[in-house]
């Protein structure tokens, strides 16, 4: 990956890291994300007006079925943290997708990573997977939760994650990123507005935005140009193993804002995940 390309994901992970902080402080989180795609699809308007491109009928397949997994993972994850712990979620969510990606783009995509790059990818998966455990031993814990809802769910999650970011890779050839980023999460909004509704409803909608108006907002115009980035780089031929990867340095951001600005623990286990995760994305940087 060139130095340019690594630059503007580790600015999409800067960007991310802005928009799941203010998603941590939601009050009703499902709330929170329908609100941030609301505000995401106001705020960048000017993109289908003045860059419209009809695109084929593949391209809006396509469109379509990234925007119903992008919808099923925040249900997923919403899902999974309703009925598990942080410690169990996470690593299983997190970690499982940048291994999918890799699968995904081997049989689908037909993407040739090189070894380098092979090892920069697992190095970041289990990272990920070590970076909430409170010690290394509870991955028996887990282990014995492996079939709970929460796992199940967290799992689907991961898959979610995998499931789009490749679709997007060849999505993204057929129509200009930030288009193809706008239309996405325009149609993600659209999948999310029954099932918010009928968990929220309007009242609960409205509660949410008196006290997460501004945190929404820019949460909303964050997360939109964070996967834009994201898609440019594809469109640039960076195989999305690479990128899906390398963008969760975006979680040793968030866990640095935790620590330092959040008051959160920091674990050894965090440390540790952190700085596999770093390396990873190094191995893919200089060897991929």
């Amino acid at each position: 990956m060139s130095v340019f390309c690594l630059t503007l994901v580790l600015l999409s992970a800067v960007l991310h890291v802005i928009q799941h902080v203010a998603l941590k402080r939601a009050r009703d989180r499902s709330s929170f994300v329908w609100w941030m795609w609301l505000w995401a699809s106001v705020a960048f308007l000017p993109v289908p007006i003045f860059f419209w491109e009809s695109g084929s009928a593949l391209a809006w397949v396509i469109l379509a079925l990234s925007a119903v997994f992008e919808a099923c993972y925040y249900i997923s994850i919403t899902k999974a943290y309703q009925t598990g712990d942080l410690s169990l979620v996470y690593p299983l969510a997190r970690g499982s997708a940048p291994l999918l990606i890799l699968a995904w783009s081997l049989l689908l995509l037909r993407e040739r990573p090189t070894g380098g790059g092979v090892c920069g990818i697992l190095l970041i998966g289990l990272g990920l997977s070590l970076l909430n455990l409170p010690r290394l031993g509870a991955w028996r814990e887990i282990w014995r939760q492996w079939w709970q809802p929460a796992a199940r769910w967290a799992l689907l999650a991961g898959l979610c994650i995998s499931a789009y970011t490749t679709i997007d890779k060849a999505g993204v050839r057929l129509l200009a990123p930030l288009l193809y980023t706008y239309l996405a999460m325009t149609m993600t909004l659209a999948w999310l507005t029954p099932g918010v509704l009928r968990a929220a409803g309007w009242r609960g909608l409205a509660a949410e935005l008196k006290v997460s108006r501004l945190s929404s907002v820019v949460a909303g115009i964050s997360a939109m140009a964070a996967y834009g980035l994201v898609l440019y780089v594809m469109r640039m031929g960076v195989p999305a193993s690479y990128v899906g990867a390398a963008r969760e340095i975006s979680v040793v951001l968030g866990a640095i804002v935790g620590v330092v600005f959040l008051k959160e623990r920091g674990t050894v286990m965090r440390v540790s995940g952190s700085a596999l995760i770093a390396a990873g994305v190094g191995a893919i940087a200089i060897l991929g």
